[in-house]
């Protein structure tokens, strides 16, 4: 049972660690894009690894990282162990307890702290200070994997080579190092796999250089491509433990092939089974027989049922067994001995203690005599011990005669009952016999002692043991010959043509023909004889050239006469090998850092293709780099400088009041608008589309100068900049006073309310799905929805009332002018799983919509007002706080209601729909989108709404001031593309912007979001026009514009603004994290 037990807790042990693993595996051939729903076979997303530029630079850095500060961790490792050894074990202890700070310090503690030194030596954050991070938390282990080993070097050893005159240096080289290589290979690999898989260090330290776990931290959303490296990783590392398991494997068979050929064992089996062979054939010759095959099947079963068994019994291992009934015999017999020694032990015990009495008598001087004292306590506890255990011995063997005996008696009355039995029948026999049996193995083992007893039996079993299994060994092998002789009879050469003479004894011919078979048969055994002579003749000499090769008969001559490449082919090899592979990474690493342009963006903001792509068509090198929040760019920017940028609009605003940004040319930006101010007849001239160019279809459209979002200009207009009066602007550059001038959209969309129609977790492919969240709707808050007939081309949506039940004929949507940031309240306390994006000032501003009617709050008294409204929201235990995993959990269903970006939605839902998934084209090696015009029955499209009810006020009192808002709205938010202050590549700078507009219908349909642009807005929702395919998101157009775009909504938008820079930012940011660190 426990054996059952301890197997049940390590394969779930296994089941914990690779199970997931094999997941990985699996959804790295995924032909989604999803991580937990499986679309499909493909091979995708190993092509998309391979493409993804930025990503495989990452893992060069990485690799050369670890490689570099693996061997500076080990060489200054190994050495502060050896020069720790030679120091005080107080001293070692105090110097370790240093050395393993940084193991036993918090990692984010450690990174900050170094980050702080490398400013203060005003040091270049990149390639130096990352490795000297990772070096100071790789000696740590390369310390307390080498010490341990260090410790059992034999002190002797190293004295007697100083005797023998060795400087120390080799000592160190031949006795110290070949001693710790075991352990100094386990703290490579072990420095190595820490270096590599640190994210928190290096985050803080890597200025330019972006490490793989930095990237995979900083992605937006995590794609199966990740997937695909992870799977070749466990390839590698796979196929590693594969190779030095052979290796060992081959090192195992030398050692053992070492030790046959030195005891006389080597191919004997072969040797005998070749010989036994041999001598068959020399008595088939003499005899002129041969061997015949029985065809009685039922002896050919014996033959091989014998066969398996006698392989079975010589496979037979007892020495596990036989060593347990061992250290059994062994632990009796110090039992017995032990008991037998009380008695002496007691006599010297008793006359020890008569002589410290005596001198205890003698003796004046004091001291003495309290040493004599503690002593003669001591001997009269061991006295008192001995005593008890001779008494109990002595009981115990008092007890046995009298159990003897009375066993005795019983086995005399048992016998004299016996034999006064009549004509006892053979049942009544066995039972008597069988008794008496008993009972005298019993006296024998209490007139013996229980402990004398068993050993007795155990050596007897131990006997047993090996001569049971012999003697099977011996009865099954001659009943296998016996069997064998009736399965190969053995017959004469010439027994038919025997048989034909013995009819016609004078027929010559008969006898011409035996005497020609019989030298036929003569001739063919002995070329089989001779053959199997030359096999071993051939055997033995291989043996003989083993022995020497690994026993000279010479030894200087063999020591000596080896050229320094035939001693040390393996070391060169191994060397060569890595020299190589160290000089490729090294030259990877330094290609992929000359670079002309240096980006940051949010992760998964652009198909890594276009990357790519970019670097080929202006032959530029491009350091691509992400972040994951506006937060840690504006951190970044004291340790690195970015060519340009894509931060959110209020970044935008902090960094250009900061002076950090350079004011865009737009004359020199393929982009136009009629927004731009005084100066738009400048920029715009020779970029606005002819009214030829508007003629044409969408497919031959290719303008290279795209129009800017009237709408968008009009909010980022709002985010204002206070500049320096003395900063004077170029004709061609704007001047409106806004981040305008600063920034080019990127991406823009807004914050909406999502609904998943079906209970959270429901598959969309569910033959009943339930439409929990719609009928929770319809009982509580019927006024926020709309619904219409799904049959009927000219069905209107229409307000639903109270005591509506759910239709599945209609389709649901979300009612904006009757919809409040209040419902997510309402659905957490009825235990709706609520998930929130958790960016700060979209948690604030849900609070700020309900008070105030405005996300920006510029005062204390309404950050106040907000946190205790997010605190009741928060205290729900289904309410949940998530950054980009949150498009994660919407693609899964994994919501009831949700706050999130609209584009991203959109992407969710697309992936939910399984819209995702990619066929290759035959006549290309392209992917492409898969159709979507047949419309799938099982395909579920979430509920979404612009929040805009009339405005709730503090304690149901509304804002009294004049202009002040009077319903609820959403955030408008833009990323930006900008151009740092200190930019030294401004001209590549501005190719790689119009290279973005140029493809920014691509980026738009890859991160699921609107871009700036009409054009790709157009685009992304085109229905299907003149055989056109419909665009990436027709079915979700609603959901993936902006509402300041929808026309006709009745949106009351008057206040719909982007989030600002305010002072009380700090405040409204440690409120949040007081509130997230109190949640649940």
């Amino acid at each position: 049972m426990k054996r059952f037990v301890r197997s049940t807790y390590f394969a779930l042990i296994l089941l914990v660690i690779y199970v997931p693993i094999g997941i990985m595996v699996l959804f790295s051939f995924n032909s989604g894009s999803s991580v937990s729903n499986w679309m499909g076979f493909s091979t995708r997303w190993y092509e998309e690894f391979f493409k993804n530029s930025p990503f495989i630079k990452s893992i060069i850095t990485s690799l050369f990282v670890a490689v570099v500060s693996t061997m500076i961790s080990v060489v200054i490792g190994v050495m502060a162990a050896i020069g720790l050894s030679r120091l005080t074990k107080r001293k070692q202890s105090k110097w370790m307890s240093i050395a393993n700070i940084p193991l036993i310090n918090a990692d984010i503690i450690t990174a900050v702290a170094l980050m702080v030194v490398f400013l203060i030596c005003g040091l270049k954050f990149g390639i130096l200070t990352l490795i000297m991070a990772h070096v100071s938390f790789n000696v740590p282990y390369v310390l307390i994997t080498v010490m341990p080993r260090l410790r059992k070097v034999d002190k002797s050893i190293v004295e007697a080579s100083y005797d023998l005159g060795a400087k120390t240096s080799t000592v160190i080289f031949k006795i110290i190092l070949p001693i710790l290589k075991p352990a100094i290979i386990i703290a490579t690999i072990i420095a190595f796999a820490m270096s590599f898989d640190d994210f928190i260090i290096s985050y803080f330290t890597g200025g330019a250089q972006t490490n793989v776990a930095s990237f995979i931290y900083s992605a937006k959303r995590i794609k199966p491509y990740i997937f695909a490296f992870g799977t070749m990783m466990v390839g590698i590392i796979a196929a590693g433990v594969i190779i030095w398991n052979a290796f060992l494997f081959a090192q195992d068979k030398k050692e053992t092939t070492k030790l046959q050929i030195k005891n006389g064992t080597y191919k004997t089996k072969e040797i005998y089974k070749l010989e036994k062979e041999i001598q068959m054939l020399t008595d088939s010759l003499n005899t002129g027989t041969k061997r015949k095959i029985s065809f009685n099947l039922s002896i050919w079963f014996k033959f091989y049922v014998l066969k398996f068994k006698l392989k079975i019994a010589n496979s037979k291992n007892y020495d596990k067994k036989i060593a347990k009934l061992e250290w059994k015999r062994y632990k009796l017999q110090n039992t017995i001995n032990r008991e037998k020694r009380y008695g002496a032990r007691l006599k010297k015990a008793i006359a020890k203690q008569k002589q410290l009495e005596k001198q205890l008598s003698k003796t004046t001087d004091i001291k003495k005599a309290a040493k004599i004292s503690i002593q003669l306590e001591k001997i009269e506890e061991k006295v008192t011990f001995l005593s008890e255990e001779v008494a109990w011995l002595n009981e115990k063997e008092k007890e046995a005669k009298e159990k003897a005996a009375s066993i005795n008696k019983k086995i005399k009355q048992l016998k004299k009952e016996f034999k006064a039995e009549i004509d006892p029948s053979k049942s009544t026999i066995n039972w008597y016999n069988k008794k008496i049996k008993y009972y005298e193995e019993w006296k024998i083992e209490v007139e013996e002692g229980k402990n004398n007893f068993k050993l007795r039996m155990i050596v007897e079993k131990l006997k047993d043991i090996k001569q049971i299994n012999e003697n099977k060994i011996n009865d099954l092998a001659s009943r296998l010959d016996l069997v064998a002789t009736q399965a190969f009879r053995k017959v004469s050469v010439t027994s038919k043509i025997n048989n034909k003479i013995s009819k016609n004894p004078n027929d010559k011919e008969l006898i011409n023909l035996k005497n020609e078979a019989f030298v036929k048969f003569e001739t063919k055994q002995n070329n089989l004889i001779k053959a199997k002579d030359e096999k071993v003749t051939h055997i033995k000499l291989a043996i003989a050239k083993q022995k020497e090769k690994y026993f000279p008969t010479n030894i200087d001559e063999a020591n000596f006469t080896k050229g320094f490449f035939a001693r040390s082919w393996k070391v060169l090899l191994v060397s060569l090998l890595f020299l190589v592979s160290f000089t490729g990474l090294t030259v990877a690493f330094v290609m992929n850092n000359i670079y002309d342009l240096v980006i940051g963006n949010w992760g998964e903001y652009i198909d890594p293709s276009l990357i790519k792509e970019f670097e080929k068509e202006y032959n530029v090198k491009v350091n691509y780099q992400e972040y994951d929040s506006n937060e840690t760019l504006y951190n970044k920017l004291y340790t690195f400088n970015y060519d340009l940028m894509v931060p959110s609009d209020y970044m935008v605003q902090k960094l250009a009041e900061e002076g950090k940004l350079e004011p865009l040319d737009y004359s020199r930006i393929n982009a136009w608008s009629e927004e731009f101010g005084d100066f738009s007849e400048g920029i715009n001239k020779n970029k606005k589309p002819s009214e030829e160019f508007t003629a044409k279809t969408q497919s031959e459209q290719e303008a290279e100068a795209l129009q800017i979002s009237d709408e968008l200009l009009d909010i980022m207009y709002k985010s204002k900049v206070n500049y320096s009066e003395s900063e004077e602007y170029e004709e061609t550059q704007l001047g409106t006073g806004s981040i305008i001038d600063y920034a080019i959209p990127y991406l823009w969309g807004d914050l909406v309310i999502a609904v998943n129609p079906n209970s959270m977790g429901t598959s969309r492919t569910s033959s009943n799905p339930d439409a929990a969240n719609i009928k929770w709707l319809l009982e509580t808050h019927p006024e926020t929805l709309l619904r219409k007939l799904k049959s009927g081309e000219e069905a209107k949506w229409e307000s639903i009332g109270n005591n509506t039940d759910y239709d599945k004929d209609y389709d649901y949507a979300m009612n904006n002018s009757e919809l409040s940031w209040r419902i997510l309240w309402d659905a957490a306390a009825a235990g709706k799983e609520v998930v929130l994006n958790e960016d700060p000032k979209n948690v604030y501003a849900m609070a700020g919509q309900i008070l105030y009617g405005t996300g920006n709050l510029t005062k204390q008294s309404q950050i106040d007002a907000a946190t205790k409204e997010l605190a009741a929201l928060l205290s729900y235990k289904k309410v949940g706080l998530q950054g980009d995993s949150l498009i994660q959990s919407a693609a899964e269903g994994r919501f009831d209601f949700a706050v999130m970006y609209n584009g991203d939605l959109s992407y969710a839902n697309v992936v939910y729909n399984g819209e995702d998934t990619l066929e290759t084209d035959e006549d290309d090696d392209t992917y492409s989108v898969q159709p979507k015009a047949d419309e799938d029955e099982n395909k579920v499209y979430f509920l979404y709404g612009r929040p805009n009810a009339e405005v709730e006020g503090v304690n149901g009192e509304k804002p009294t001031e004049e202009d002040a808002p009077t319903h609820q709205t959403t955030n408008i938010y833009s990323d930006n593309m900008v151009m740092s202050k200190y930019s030294t590549h401004k001209d590549i700078a501005y190719d790689f912007i119009n290279f973005f507009i140029a493809h920014a219908e691509d980026i738009s349909d890859s991160t699921g979001t609107p871009t700036g642009f009409v054009e790709t807005l157009a685009s992304a929702t085109a229905a299907p026009v003149d055989g056109e395919e419909e665009g990436t998101y027709y079915r979700y157009a609603d959901m993936f514009k902006p509402i300041i775009l929808q026309e006709g909504s009745g949106y009351k938008d008057t206040w719909l603004q982007p989030f600002f820079n305010n002072e009380l930012d700090p405040k409204l940011i440690d409120a949040y994290n007081t509130l997230r660190a109190g949640k649940n």
